[in-house]
């Protein structure tokens, strides 16, 4: 597998590519909020360091098998995508904890029916601070995580 923060520039010229991957694997759970950060994304804010966005893209050879994207460290926007056939091999993993990684911080809003989401939430270490009804009227949890409160904790392995 081959995983990659992309570019503005790769990003200009993979877009729809990208968009129709979310969209068509993302198993309807993505927002309308979601996608339409994504199609409204402008490539400049791939390369602004105090923007908090970043997109991850994972590959095996020329097929794409994951996308995450955080944008403003996930407060406006989180997004993790898997293809079907790929599930269950740590690509959601590796490109989430890739994002967490670049920006240090990260912010996501999880309906409380997306077991895989929560569960890979939980895995990276990221914790549950509260409860709200989410976009679509459901039970939705926000997960928070930064590199400072990850330093005292210990690790899964030895949980």
């Amino acid at each position: 597998m081959e995983l990659q923060l992309l570019t503005p520039e790769q990003w200009a010229k993979e877009r729809k590519r990208l968009i129709d991957f979310a969209v068509r694997f993302g198993e309807k759970r993505l927002t309308v909020a979601a996608i339409h950060s994504l199609r409204r994304l402008p490539p400049e804010l791939l390369s602004q360091k105090d923007s908090g966005t970043v997109m991850a893209v994972a590959r095996l050879g020329s097929r794409i098998v994951g996308l995450g994207y955080a944008e403003e460290a996930g407060e406006k926007c989180c997004v993790i995508v898997t293809h079907p056939e790929a599930r269950g091999l740590g690509i959601g993993y590796a490109v989430m904890d890739a994002i967490m990684k670049k920006l240090g911080k990260l912010t996501c809003q999880v309906a409380l029916d997306n077991v895989p989401s929560l569960t890979l939430f939980f895995r990276l270490g990221m914790k549950a601070v509260s409860m709200s009804t989410g976009p679509t009227g459901k039970p939705t949890l926000r997960f928070e995580w930064s590199q400072e409160e990850k330093k005292g904790a210990i690790p899964p392995s030895l949980i």
